[in-house]
């Protein structure tokens, strides 16, 4: 698998170091935390269609530029994602 290019916590712009499950585990993979905890994000394909996902996947159905036109879309673009 590639190298994350993005963590979650940098897409969503998150400060919740502490609370956060994925940053605590030390697991980079957000999706990966998810499936292995079973939680209904995974169990339901929510991580699939995620933005975090779909950024650091490289198997993604869409191109840098559409992926960077969503986040700008969403508020969620950063530069040099």
């Amino acid at each position: 698998m590639a190298a994350i290019k993005q963590n979650c916590w940098e897409i969503m712009h998150c400060d919740e170091e502490d609370l956060c499950p994925v940053r605590v585990s030390g697991i980079k993979r957000c999706w990966e935390w998810m499936e292995k905890n079973n939680e209904f994000q995974c169990r339901y394909g929510l991580c699939y269609e995620c933005i975090v996902y779909l950024c650091n996947n490289e198997n993604s159905v869409l191109t840098e530029k559409e992926l960077e036109e969503v986040m700008k879309d969403t508020d969620f673009f950063q530069q040099g994602f």
